[in-house]
């Protein structure tokens, strides 16, 4: 159950944290903030996750946080944002 909850985290935090950079470049307020709201709490997970995993030495899920992390990063390019002016 950990790794899904791991997987889960890192998706949301990498591709909302992509999305808040965007947001936050554009001047898009109300999108930044929900965007960093959804990093700071995906950010508690993965955080006790991923110490606990070096603590443990616990090599899969250090190497699903990281594949899990990239994937975010990906899947948040894929995402146009519409440009207001």
């Amino acid at each position: 159950m950990e790794i899904v909850i791991l997987i889960i985290s890192q998706l949301v935090f990498s591709f909302m944290r992509n999305l808040n950079v965007r947001y936050t470049s554009r001047d898009k307020v109300v999108m930044s903030l929900i965007t960093s709201m959804a990093v700071k709490i995906a950010w508690l997970f993965i955080l006790y996750i991923g110490v606990k995993s070096m603590i443990d030495r616990d090599y899969i899920t250090i190497i699903v946080f990281i594949v899990s992390g990239v994937c975010g990063d990906f899947l948040s390019f894929k995402i146009k944002i519409k440009d207001e002016l």
